[in-house]
């Protein structure tokens, strides 16, 4: 079962978020006996920590911390949904 979720991918995509190259480090969440909501209200809270990070020294940092904020959620809760998909499945094979 998975506890927590690295969300390393935060990183990556808060690189790819911004035109300058990321300084960001990784998160992790814990994501045992929360809701999908709770989880990603959680997630869209460290894609804040780790963007504000990354576009603090950008030119037109609204702007990239917005894309980046909205980037990093979405992918990390993709890389959520494929896990529980895989969690699900594993589960349904017993």
């Amino acid at each position: 079962m998975i506890r927590t979720i690295a969300l390393t991918a935060l990183t990556a995509v808060a690189a790819l978020a911004v035109t300058a190259p990321a300084q960001a480090a990784g998160v992790r969440v814990a994501l045992a006996g929360k809701s999908p909501a709770q989880v990603e209200a959680e997630v869209a809270q460290a894609a804040r920590t780790v963007c504000f990070r990354a576009t603090r020294n950008e030119t037109l940092i609204v702007d990239a911390y917005a894309r980046c904020v909205k980037a990093t959620t979405k992918a990390s809760m993709d890389n959520f949904a494929v896990a529980q998909a895989g969690t699900n499945a594993t589960m349904a094979a017993r």
